[in-house]
């Protein structure tokens, strides 16, 4: 496989085995003693950190307070942050059950019982939401750098470059319509606020939805926005459901 110039920093606490799995699916791999995160990349000039725990570990640190500090760093470090649930867990009479077939106490499928209320820890995982932690879920033990590799290339994909704006775009302007229009087109992949100011000078919204359903090239004249960039708009433009 081809590599990318697509760079995850690993921290230097982490298993060797995830490092060299990352690596296999075309990624480069840089070893670090990161202050905070098990693992590090930084997509259109933003800085996201991902927090690996297995669920056994998750439930460890949560009874040790670990978990509260380091949700704490990880916000204040990464734009952003990312907690990676490794492994099945389920609700079971109330109870939550995560799948570990290497641990002493599993029982006959492989489920430990731990212990905890299902209600108490599905509250602390909200929280962390509140916080602005983004839980990414790995159903399979062991299987983290499949999904380390596919959180890096989807966020590093051009067409998710709108992560930069992070919120609904800030435009400038007394014109609530126009304000409106831009950040109706920010949401079709590919167009941020920059993109959508120019694509609508001297154009209505109407204007661009017509040259995007019938004539997107015409788009490719305004500057920042190529070939690639209006064929995608001419295929959600046109698209039918249903």
């Amino acid at each position: 496989m081809a590599t990318s110039s697509i760079t995850v920093l690993v921290d230097d606490r982490e298993p060797v085995v995830i490092s060299n799995r990352i690596a296999n699916f075309g990624l480069q791999v840089g070893i670090a003693h990161l202050d905070s995160g098990d693992y590090a990349m930084y997509p259109h000039g933003l800085s996201v950190g991902i927090e690996r725990k297995t669920i056994s570990n998750l439930l460890g640190s949560i009874s040790t307070k670990q978990l509260v500090s380091q949700a704490h760093k990880l916000v204040a470090t990464y734009d952003i942050p990312i907690l990676l649930r490794e492994g099945a867990w389920r609700c079971n009479a109330e109870k939550l059950e995560y799948h570990d077939p290497h641990h002493p106490e599993h029982d006959s499928e492989g489920w430990v019982r731990s212990g905890w209320a299902w209600s108490s820890v599905n509250g602390m995982m909200f929280d962390l939401q509140l916080m602005g932690i983004m839980i990414w879920d790995c159903p399979v033990l062991g299987n983290a750098a499949n999904d380390i590799a596919t959180i890096a290339h989807s966020l590093h994909k051009e067409e998710h470059g709108w992560i930069r704006e992070r919120e609904r775009p800030n435009v400038l302007s007394l014109s609530k319509q126009y304000r409106n229009n831009v950040w109706a087109l920010c949401a079709f992949d590919g167009v941020g606020p920059e993109i959508a100011g120019r694509l609508l000078a001297g154009r209505s919204f109407a204007d661009v939805i017509r040259a995007a359903e019938v004539a997107p090239l015409t788009l490719t004249e305004v500057d920042g926005f190529g070939k690639r960039r209006a064929e995608r708009l001419n295929e959600e433009v046109t698209a039918t459901y249903g």
